[in-house]
């Protein structure tokens, strides 16, 4: 793995893919393999144990990370796909509650 920021992006960032099969789904940066491409995973089609590699120019990111999964990632330990799963939803939840803004 690289450095634990590249680019202004950090582990635990949400990201959503606007290029692929899989535009449009919504990820948790997991991990860093160079400056071009990051590994992301969403806890249910792409686990932590299996991530997506995708290139930071298809992603558009957000501002939010979650604190809990970037701390366990910078310390080497494992994040579950539950609690992938479950920080997705709940920035989900909220911006459906009009908690948050995404734009």
């Amino acid at each position: 793995m690289v450095d634990s920021s590249v680019a202004g992006l950090r582990l635990g960032q949400k990201v959503t893919s606007l290029q692929g099969r899989d535009r449009g789904r919504t990820y948790l940066i997991t991990g860093f393999l160079n400056e071009y491409y990051v590994l992301v995973a969403d806890g249910v089609n792409r686990t932590a144990q299996h991530p997506k590699k995708k290139n930071r120019r298809h992603l558009s990111v957000s501002p939010f990370v979650d604190e809990e999964i970037e701390a366990k990632l910078r310390e080497g330990g494992r994040v579950t796909d539950e609690e992938i799963a479950s920080a997705i939803r709940r920035w989900e939840e909220k911006a459906e509650e009009g908690e948050i803004s995404l734009g």
